[in-house]
C-alpha cells in the first residue's frame, strides 16, 4: 500500500576518490530501481541516495558500500 511506502535521502559516505569511480557509482545507485543519486558534496566524500523505500538508511548504506562501491574501488584505485 502506498501509505507503507517510506521515501528517504541518505548521505552515503565515500571511500572513493576518483572522479570517475565516482561518477560510475553515481550511474549504478541510479540505474538500480527504487533509488536515485541526487548530490554529491564538494569534496566529494558523500553521495546523497534517495531511496523509494527505507525502512533502515544505515542498511541502505552498508549495502550500497558492499555490492557497488567496493568491487569499484577495486577496479579504479
Amino acid at each position: 500500500p502506498e501509505d507503507a511506502i517510506r521515501p528517504s535521502f541518505v548521505w552515503v559516505p565515500l571511500e572513493l576518490s576518483d572522479p570517475h569511480a565516482i561518477a560510475t557509482l553515481a550511474a549504478i545507485v541510479t540505474l538500480t530501481p527504487g533509488t536515485l543519486s541526487a548530490d554529491l558534496t564538494a569534496d566529494r566524500r558523500h553521495l546523497l541516495v534517495h531511496a523509494f523505500n527505507v525502512d533502515d538508511a544505515g542498511a541502505l548504506v552498508a549495502g550500497i558500500k558492499r555490492r557497488y562501491e567496493r568491487p569499484l574501488k577495486e577496479i579504479f584505485e
